[in-house]
């Protein structure tokens, strides 16, 4: 192959959810609510490297099964610019990537790469509902059903523009790993949180119980050891949630700098993210 095809995806970090198992990877999924961000990861084919663009390493393996799965064995350029095991989707944005790319090359649907994505997921039990909230891909993602894409009922919701995602990285944690520590309490109040929001489906209304119920369950305390209240500024902060050992604060943009110091100052890994702004492309 000598033409060039990229294919690109951003990311994603739950605020609450409630899985919903089944025997079926196909109905299985979760319920809950998260942010779609960026930067996006990327899967480059054909051509050779390009000056400016990351350097090529080697592509995962849920991106090299997903591709397989529609009958296109994958070996590229992959950008993955988030660690995995954080809290980031970053299996799920790996799966897409191989899913897309493979369909794009067959002249498949997007619809069906991306159930595709959410099969290997699934399956690899790296995750339940991230595909189906990233292939929403603009802010808010309220994931309303359980199931891939097409089956699964999503709803998309901008953030204000003013608005930036600055995440601090306690360290890793496998998906396994979370649904133990988390508790038949943490998930009644996950439905709670998810019934409020589903009642008044707004970005406003998503900051507020994102909010809510980390502080309701003391996330920061129990996936950290920190209490947020106590390290971030009093102005300035929208939001705060906590997924895996991740602290994720939705901020005006004139406060990041403060906040990312006093979360350094705790020993957190920094990072500024972006609310996504498109879902999986092609972009050729």
């Amino acid at each position: 192959m000598t033409a060039r095809l990229c294919v690109e995806t951003p990311h994603h970090i739950t605020a609450f959810f409630r899985p919903v198992p089944a025997p079926d990877p196909m109905q299985a999924g979760s319920l809950g609510a998260g942010i779609v961000v960026e930067p996006a990861a990327r899967l480059c084919l054909g051509a050779g490297p390009i000056e400016g663009e990351p350097p090529w390493h080697e592509a995962p393996p849920h991106l090299k099964l997903a591709a397989s799965r529609l009958g296109v064995e994958i070996g590229g350029r992959a950008s993955m610019p988030l660690p995995p095991g954080r809290g980031y989707a970053v299996s799920a944005a790996a799966a897409i990537l191989g899913a897309l790319a493979a369909a794009a090359l067959r002249g498949l649907s997007v619809s069906r790469a991306l159930r595709e994505a959410h099969r290997v997921e699934v399956e690899m039990k790296t995750g339940l509902g991230d595909v189906p909230a990233i292939s929403c891909g603009v802010g808010v993602a309220v994931r309303l059903s359980p199931g891939p894409p097409g089956s699964a009922v999503i709803e998309c919701m901008p953030l204000p523009p003013s608005l930036v995602v600055v995440v601090g990285e306690g360290g890793s944690m496998a998906t396994g790993e979370l649904l133990s520590a988390l508790k038949s309490e943490d998930w009644a109040e996950a439905s709670r949180s998810l019934h409020r929001l589903a009642s008044e489906l707004s970005a406003e209304r998503f900051l507020e119980e994102a909010l809510k119920y980390t502080r309701a369950r003391r996330l920061d305390e129990r996936m950290l050891g920190l209490k947020l209240s106590e390290v971030l500024p009093r102005g300035g902060v929208a939001s705060y949630y906590v997924k895996k050992k991740l602290a994720v604060v939705v901020a005006e943009r004139d406060s990041v700098e403060e906040i990312a110091s006093r979360l350094a100052a705790s020993g957190l890994k920094v990072r500024v993210l972006s609310p996504s702004r498109g879902p999986p492309r092609v972009v050729y």
